[in-house]
């Protein structure tokens, strides 16, 4: 194989945008992989929108064409997708996917690509890999963040029943059997797409969001700027930040902070965030007098590790039913962090997995206020047992999960993907690998 390999990534967001989502991840994948394999040459194509100012209203538009740490980076124009009906969003992904398809032949042209790299932001977003494919016979890497249309029928967003349900799903099994390798956050998603959509194991590859622990490192709790400034200063602090979003329970985590508010005075609940919840937990929180919860909009991406180090604990929940089809990449930072886990979700999810795994949080199951309430009671009482699970959390993040281990993951991906291609196109028998490339 040539050690100059040139590929493509597209996805709707990316770098300066760091306001969380798969704009954020991707972006610090590219800088890993530009740092660790120098012989990859990576063009990027996107929208000109941010995910987050995009959904709030912001009008301001990135430039067209940017260069990044040696990644050219091209922006096309399209509809913000975020905050809008399903009909809406469907038009704005499909105008991003024309517009990124477009591009991706311009670029072709002029110096081929090996490989395209795709996630499903937006769902659609593969049509444009599997139709440049078809033309061009360049392989492409698919990167489930999400799964759709399975993510919505489970919110109940979508029925199972609907002829739009059916279609699409059919059309996300033809994205992934086309696939040169599959890529998914967890275990479980492995096995549901093995399951549900009959996908070879040795196609998926199991690479976690991961986190980089130069970016996010362990601080002293009481040095937190983020505590002193909200008086949280002698508070044991539950943090949940992130979307408030409706793939999250966040009823769940009201009903413990209404029953512990008495019983344990000291316990502050810290929800930092934004989304389609916002509303609902604000007033929950207002109409009920449940004081201890604190409700912040989301803070600058550099206070972030700030804001990591003020919990004791960190919270990360995820609805029933969507273990499978996605896995929150923020449990990564909190590892990072070097903060115990409690997990609101189902004992099969990844994350449950890892807690168990590295003995570096407490699982709970997602409706289950009374036994949330028992995990934080435990911290409470056992200020050592939160260190200790702490200390396993960064050990686990330094040595399964860093940037640089999610790194060597993808870059055994990408040569999976283009030695198999090229096997292919010169007729030779394709042997595939015995060991799928695995982070975690």
């Amino acid at each position: 194989m040539s050690t100059d390999l040139r590929i493509c990534i597209i996805n709707e967001f990316f770098w300066p945008d760091n306001t969380g989502g798969t704009g954020t991840v991707l972006s610090e994948l590219v800088q890993a992989l530009r740092e660790q394999f120098p012989q990859i040459q990576i063009d990027v194509i996107t929208s000109r929108n941010r995910y987050r100012s995009a959904s709030e209203g912001d009008s301001a538009l990135l430039p067209a064409q940017e260069t990044w740490n040696g990644v050219r980076i091209q922006r096309v124009n399209c509809a913000v997708a975020t905050g809008k009906k399903a009909v809406a969003r469907l038009i704005a992904n499909t105008q991003f996917m024309a517009g990124a398809l477009l591009a991706l032949m311009r670029r072709h042209r002029q110096k081929p690509y090996n490989m395209v790299l795709v996630g499903t932001a937006p769902p659609t977003l593969a049509v444009a890999a599997k139709l440049f494919r078809a033309v061009t016979g360049v392989p492409y890497l698919y990167v489930v963040y999400d799964l759709d249309p399975d993510r919505a029928i489970v919110m109940h967003v979508l029925s199972a029943k609907s002829p739009f349900a059916y279609v699409l799903r059919i059309l996300q099994k033809q994205w992934l059997h086309s696939a040169g390798c599959v890529v998914v956050l967890g275990r479980c998603m492995r096995e549901y797409l093995t399951r549900t959509y009959a996908l070879p194991a040795h196609k998926i590859a199991v690479i976690p969001p991961g986190s980089d622990p130069n970016e996010i490192v362990p601080s002293v709790r009481e040095n937190s700027d983020f505590r002193r400034k909200h008086g949280l200063s002698d508070n044991f602090v539950v943090c949940y930040s992130g979307n408030f979003g409706r793939y999250h329970n966040f009823d769940t985590m009201l009903d413990a902070a209404k029953d512990l508010q008495i019983e344990l005075p000291q316990v502050r609940f810290v929800l930092v965030g934004g989304g389609a919840q916002n509303n609902h937990i604000r007033d929950r929180v207002a109409n009920e007098k449940i004081d201890n919860v604190l409700v912040l909009p989301f803070v600058a991406r550099e206070e972030y590790p700030d804001l990591l180090a003020a919990a004791n604990v960190s919270l990360v929940t995820l609805e029933p039913g969507m273990e499978g089809l996605c896995v929150p990449s923020k449990f990564y930072s909190i590892l990072a962090s070097g903060r115990p886990v409690i997990a609101s979700m189902s004992s099969v999810s990844e994350v449950a997995r890892v807690l168990e795994e590295e003995n570096c949080g407490i699982r709970v199951d997602t409706t289950d206020s009374s036994g949330l309430q028992n995990a934080i009671r435990r911290l409470v009482e056992d200020p050592k047992l939160g260190v200790r699970m702490g200390q396993n959390a960064r050990m686990a993040l330094e040595r399964r999960f860093s940037t640089a281990c999610v790194a060597d993951a993808y870059w055994d991906a990408i040569q999976q993907v283009i030695f198999n291609s090229s096997a292919k196109t010169e007729g030779d028998p394709v042997e595939e690998r015995d060991k799928t490339p695995v982070a975690s």
